[in-house]
C-alpha cells in the first residue's frame, strides 16, 4: 500500500512473466511496460536486484487506486513481502536492510479549522 494505491502480487516460480489488472485500463496488460518510465519499472525489479532472481519468478499484479508512481511504489511493497515466503532468513535481513519492507506511513493532513487547506491560510484582508 502507498498512499491511495493498493497493490496485490501473486508471485509464481517461473520465467519472469508479468500480468497487470489495473483500474485505468480495461484489459490486462501482459508486460511490464505498463509503466512508461524506466523509474517505475525499476521500482518493480529492485526487490529481484537485490536478491539476484531477476526473471525466476512470474507475478500477477492487481492494483485498487490510480497513479504510476504510487502504483509502482505499492508493488514494489507487495513483491518484497511476497518474497519472503521463497527466500531465507539471511536474505529477508538483506530486503530489510534495503528498505523494501517498510510501508511509508506518510498521508495526506487533514484541512484545518480557520485554514483554507491543511497548512495554507485565508488571505489577510485589514478591513
Amino acid at each position: 500500500k502507498h498512499k491511495w494505491c493498493t497493490a496485490t502480487v501473486t508471485l509464481r516460480e517461473g520465467t519472469g512473466k508479468v500480468t497487470i489488472k489495473s483500474p485505468a485500463v480495461k484489459t490486462s496488460v501482459h508486460d511490464i511496460l505498463y509503466f512508461t518510465r524506466i523509474l517505475h519499472r525499476d521500482q518493480l525489479l529492485y526487490p529481484f536486484k537485490v536478491l539476484d532472481r531477476v526473471n525466476l519468478f512470474d507475478m500477477d499484479v492487481t492494483y485498487d487506486g490510480i497513479g504510476f508512481t504510487a502504483q509502482s511504489i505499492a508493488t514494489r511493497l507487495a513483491i518484497s513481502k511476497a518474497l519472503c515466503s521463497f527466500i531465507s532468513s539471511k536474505e529477508v535481513e538483506y530486503l530489510r536492510l534495503a528498505g523494501l519492507l517498510t510501508d511509508d506511513a506518510r498521508r495526506k493532513e487533514r484541512k484545518q479549522p480557520g485554514k483554507r487547506n491543511a497548512r495554507r491560510k485565508y488571505k489577510f484582508r485589514k478591513r
